[in-house]
C-alpha cells in the first residue's frame, strides 16, 4: 500500500489545523478535529488540535500491532481499537481536564488498514472514505450518525467498518469534509472526478482547487455554507 496525504490549515487563520493525518506500514489514520469559535471553553487546556493529534497516533499504534483476527471479524475489530485509542487519550487528560464538559475536544475518524490479503476500512461522524475496484466507487460515510470520538469510547460502536479483500481494491480515499467540497457542497466534481483528481494530479492539488472555488465565493453566497473555509486533509493509498 502507497500512500499520499495532503492537509492544509484554513487560510490566514492563527490558530492550529485541527486536522491530523498519519501512515505507516500497512496502514493510515485521519482525523477532523471538531472546531469551535475561538474563546470557546472546551474544559480542556489542550486544545482540539491536540486531542486529534493525539487519538490519531493512538489509533495508529493499535492499527499496527493489533493481530489479525479470523476472515469473518475483519473490518469489525476496529471498532474495539479505536475503543481503546480513545480511553487511552482520556486517561491522559482526566486528571487535568473536564472530560464531561458537553464542548470537550472531539474528532471524526477514518482508517484504512492493509494486513495479510485484507484491506479493512473504519469511517466514524462526517468524514469520508472513497473505495475504488476499478469498476465501482463506493463512498461510505457516518454524516447521519453525528457521533463523534471525544471521552466516550462507546463512541466507537457508531464507526461503520468492513473489509474487502486486497486484490478487490485498486485505491482507497481519506477524506475531511473540509476536502470533499468540491463534490459534496460545490458540486462541481462528481466522486469519480474527484478521486481522478487524486489518483491523477495528487491530494495536493484536490486541496488547490477546493481553495480556488472558495475564494471565488468570499461570501459564501453561490455555495451557502457556515465556514468559508475549513482545515482540508486527503489522504490517498493505491493497492
Amino acid at each position: 500500500m502507497r500512500v499520499s496525504w495532503a492537509t492544509e490549515a484554513v487560510p490566514g487563520r492563527d490558530w492550529p489545523n485541527e486536522d491530523f493525518v498519519a501512515a505507516a506500514e500497512g496502514a493510515v489514520v485521519v482525523l477532523d478535529g471538531c472546531s469551535l469559535p475561538p474563546g470557546t471553553d472546551l474544559g480542556c487546556r489542550h486544545g482540539t488540535a491536540w486531542y486529534a493529534r493525539t487519538l490519531g497516533l493512538e489509533l495508529l499504534a493499535r492499527l499496527l500491532e493489533e493481530p489479525p483476527g479470523r476472515p469473518e471479524e475483519r473490518g469489525e475489530r476496529l471498532r474495539p481499537l479505536l475503543g481503546r485509542a480513545i480511553d487511552a487519550v482520556a486517561a491522559r487528560h482526566v486528571r487535568t481536564c473536564d472530560l464531561g464538559h458537553p464542548a470537550t475536544p472531539a474528532a471524526t475518524v477514518v482508517a484504512v488498514r492493509e494486513h495479510r490479503g485484507a484491506v479493512e476500512h473504519l469511517v466514524l461522524a462526517d468524514s469520508t472514505l472513497l473505495l475504488d475496484s476499478g469498476d465501482s466507487l463506493e463512498v461510505v460515510s457516518t454524516a447521519q450518525a453525528r457521533r463523534y470520538a471525544a471521552a466516550d469510547p462507546g463512541a466507537a460502536a457508531y464507526a461503520v467498518t468492513g473489509a474487502r479483500p486486497a486484490g478487490a481494491l485498486r485505491r482507497a480515499a481519506l477524506l475531511t469534509d473540509g476536502a470533499t467540497r468540491l463534490a459534496d457542497r460545490f458540486r462541481l466534481l462528481g466522486w469519480q472526478d474527484l478521486m481522478g483528481v487524486l489518483g491523477g494530479e495528487g491530494p495536493g492539488e484536490l486541496l488547490r482547487r477546493t481553495r480556488e472555488s472558495e475564494f471565488g465565493d468570499p461570501h459564501c453566497q453561490r455555495w451557502p455554507r457556515h465556514k468559508r473555509h475549513d482545515d482540508a486533509t486527503a489522504a490517498l493509498c493505491v493497492f
